[in-house]
């Protein structure tokens, strides 16, 4: 017997939103505390959700399985039904697997049962009703038979920069759930090496001879997690490692994803034994909502598959059955073969912000991607960083090049005019600066590159950005019902011409002061406007930006000069960038780039 995954349910721990474990229909009691679901009579549970179904088209896809079973712990008398269910054009479409009764008063019975179906697309699923005053159900798995494991060795590689609560906490989790568990299958299997960009974890918290820090520069998550492929690979012979899962440091995270990660990994197909396993990212503050599920990279314009899914509802878990071409998965949580690890094939070093998406172009064929494999993670829009303007077109512009992937000078101007000129109008000409600073570093090709010293110039970039401040410090005075006010703005077509003609109102008078939302205000917001208070409403902090007409002169010529070198530069300079990848992305480079002694 195999198991394959645990049937699980809510945690202060990690989630507490009980949708995405089962669904409750009748007198139903269940408590935190508990570790059971107790049903009066004639009440149902569903477990046709992101967590406790089974995606048994991916199953049966991806791994060696050919028999699917359920085990539950039941105490009391219960109907209990097995249903297939797949999304269909029509609709969803549910199948009855089986129906039986069960009878039992003493706690520690069990009831097992076969899907015997050819149904083999969608998920299967339990329904339990019950038929006695005081039903308890503690849960249970789904296990194949008649199928040999592989021995997997899994390396979690996470990278920190100043996120100690984060690392402790899920480190805790990891020892309590694997490493320090005598009954874990993984205890002896998983690895945890920790890139410490800060050099601040106290290395006293962690009591598992499984847990490596290694104390490394400040060179963004690509240089983080490049550390620890290192590590990982110094260790491949004598942990007998067999896969490297990246991991961000301020996410929240399931156990059972990272058991169902190692069991998919043991039971793989010498087909997809490249496979790449991903998992999804949800809100930590709306933890039902999918942000995204895999992704693809279209030279830039990212599409975020199966984002905004509300997975409480059976037809979103539905729709995540529903595979698309992926280029890469995020590594928020993205787990791959080490062998794909080589001298020759690390990271590119840009920091942050693209490193993932080129990795994954650059080395993933398949990619596994699971209703319940997943971390929370705070979403993006609630992290404003002036340094992400220089970052992300920048590294656009490099990972297009160093993968030959097609994008013209033509549409270089288009992305970069839209955006700075954007930048520009909404008064925030730092911001403007750095999206120039960007696309002016990346036509000084590879070897500018090479020659940086990656924190140095990540503390300069940060300094040249906007700060979020109290509200307090500001001197145009923050106004909650003008902000209101401002986010129910509705621009006329006459005004919205008039405002272009003029340059967003560059030569008129400025004589209003704005409250705008400091993420993707619109334009029209700053028209004739002498300030700006950029509000964040995560934080409750702001900046303040003011009209200057100079500035904007300067900014709008040296768009035209941009052009000019761009023009002339572009293409050779996207040459240079493809014919250097392999130094880039070699361990010689990078033992120089992270000052790594030469015996690595």
């Amino acid at each position: 017997m195999i198991k394959l995954q645990n049937i699980i349910f809510p945690s202060t721990k990690n989630c507490t939103e009980e949708s995405l474990y089962f669904r409750r229909i009748g007198a139903v009691e269940y408590s935190l505390a508990d570790s059971y679901i107790r049903l009066k009579k004639n009440a149902i549970i569903n477990l046709d959700t992101y967590f406790n179904g089974f995606s048994v088209g991916k199953w049966l896809k991806y791994t060696k399985i050919n028999n699917v079973k359920v085990h539950l712990e039941i105490q009391g008398k219960a109907r209990i039904t097995l249903l297939y269910k797949e999304r269909t054009a029509s609709g969803v479409m549910e199948k009855c697997i089986c129906e039986t009764y069960f009878d039992s008063e003493e706690q520690g019975d069990y009831f097992e049962e076969e899907y015997k179906t050819v149904l083999e697309k969608g998920m299967y699923c339990v329904s339990i009703l019950s038929q006695s005053k005081n039903t308890r159900f503690y849960g249970g798995y789904y296990y194949t038979t008649e199928c040999e494991a592989k021995d997997i060795g899994l390396a979690i590689n996470i990278c920190t920069f100043k996120r100690e609560k984060y690392v402790y906490k899920n480190v805790k989790m990891l020892e309590d759930e694997f490493l320090l568990n005598q009954k874990s299958e993984l205890r002896e299997r998983l690895y945890v090496n920790i890139s410490d960009n800060a050099k601040t974890l106290d290395k006293k918290q962690f009591t598992s001879n499984h847990i490596n820090v290694f104390e490394n520069k400040n060179l963004g998550g690509a240089g983080g997690f490049t550390r620890c492929l290192i590590e990982s690979k110094k260790l491949q012979e004598s942990c007998k490692l067999t896969h490297v899962l990246l991991m961000d440091d301020d996410v929240i995270m399931q156990p059972e994803s990272i058991y169902r990660t190692y069991r998919v990994l043991s039971l793989l197909k010498d087909e997809y034994k490249d496979a790449f396993i991903g998992g999804a990212m949800l809100r930590t503050d709306l933890q039902w909502f999918q942000t995204e599920a895999g992704g693809t990279w279209n030279a830039g314009q990212l599409v975020s598959h199966k984002q905004g899914l509300d997975l409480r509802n059976l037809d979103a878990c539905l729709y995540n059955e529903v595979e698309e071409k992926c280029d890469f998965n995020a590594w928020w949580y993205c787990t791959m073969p080490i062998d794909i690890v080589t001298d020759v094939n690390l990271p590119l070093p840009i920091f942050i912000r693209g490193d993932d998406v080129e990795f994954g172009l650059r080395n993933m064929k398949h990619l596994i991607l699971m209703n319940g494999i997943c971390v929370w993670h705070e979403p993006f829009e609630n992290k404003y960083s002036s340094s992400m303007y220089y970052y992300i077109f920048r590294n656009r512009l490099i990972d297009n090049a160093v993968r030959g992937i097609e994008y013209s000078k033509e549409k270089f101007l288009t992305d970069f005019k839209e955006q700075y000129f954007r930048e520009i109008f909404t008064l925030r000409y730092k911001n403007a600066q750095l999206l120039l600073n960007g696309a002016q570093d990346f036509l000084k090709g590879p070897e500018w590159l090479m020659k940086q010293d990656g924190e140095e110039l990540n503390m300069s970039i940060m300094k040249a950005g906007y700060k979020l401040v109290d509200l307090n410090e500001l001197t145009i005075p923050f106004e909650y019902p003008r902000y209101e006010q401002m986010l129910h703005f509705v621009e006329t077509p006459q005004s919205q011409r008039k405002r272009k003609l003029t340059l967003n109102g560059l030569w008129g008078k400025h004589d209003k002061a704005v409250c705008v939302p400091v993420q993707n205000p619109h334009i029209a917001y700053f028209y004739k406007a002498y300030g700006a208070v950029n509000y964040d409403a995560v934080s409750g902090k702001g900046f303040e930006t003011y009209f200057n007409k100079k500035e904007e002169i300067t900014l709008l010529k040296a768009y035209f000069k941009l052009k000019k070198e761009v023009d002339k530069n572009y293409d050779s300079v996207k040459e240079m960038f493809f014919h250097e990848k392999e130094t880039l992305n070699g361990i010689e480079f990078w033992k120089n780039y992270l000052t790594l002694s030469s015996d690595l």
